[in-house]
């Protein structure tokens, strides 16, 4: 594909994305651009959200969760079949 080509399709895609999808090409495009700035996880507000959404879930026993000494038993277990 043409550069011009694929220049229409972005535009395309810009126009015709709702906010979220364009909250996502900004970050993406950005991010590609500018390969110096470190991704800070924390400012993430979906990575945020997701955390508290987990660590809320733990706290109130939907989830309960594993200890390390149970982690580790699992992956021996996984790496030993």
């Amino acid at each position: 594909m043409a550069p011009i080509e694929k220049r229409q399709l972005l535009h395309q895609y810009i126009d015709n994305a709702n906010n979220h999808d364009v909250d996502t090409l900004f970050d993406y495009i950005d991010n590609g651009m500018n390969p110096d700035l470190p991704y800070n996880k924390w400012e993430d507000p979906e990575f945020v959200q997701e955390m508290d959404k987990r660590v809320n879930e733990l706290e109130i026993g939907l989830d309960k969760g594993y200890t390390w000494d149970e982690v580790k038993a699992l992956a021996r277990k996984s790496v030993k079949k």
